[in-house]
């Protein structure tokens, strides 16, 4: 990630902002922990993973639950 720089190039603006889209593939966390498969110990959760839904909760939900996750995984992690 260092290095990487990102331009946009505009927006509708807050008024139809929603979600936002792109980031870690879901490939990346281990599913139940949420923790990175290629560095032990970091965690990806919310909007940071590719993971967008329909308006209605969908997106809050994914963030509550993978932080959920992570957040259960490392109490555990640390005894």
């Amino acid at each position: 990630i260092q290095g990487w720089e990102v331009m946009p190039l505009g927006s509708e603006g807050y008024r139809t902002a929603e979600v936002t889209l792109g980031g870690v593939d879901t490939a990346g966390p281990n599913s139940r922990t949420m923790e990175a498969k290629a560095v032990d110990g970091l965690y990806f959760t919310g909007e940071v993973v590719d993971v967008t839904g329909w308006l209605g909760g969908y997106n809050f939900q994914w963030a509550w639950s993978s932080g959920w996750a992570a957040g259960t995984a490392i109490a555990e992690r640390s005894g």
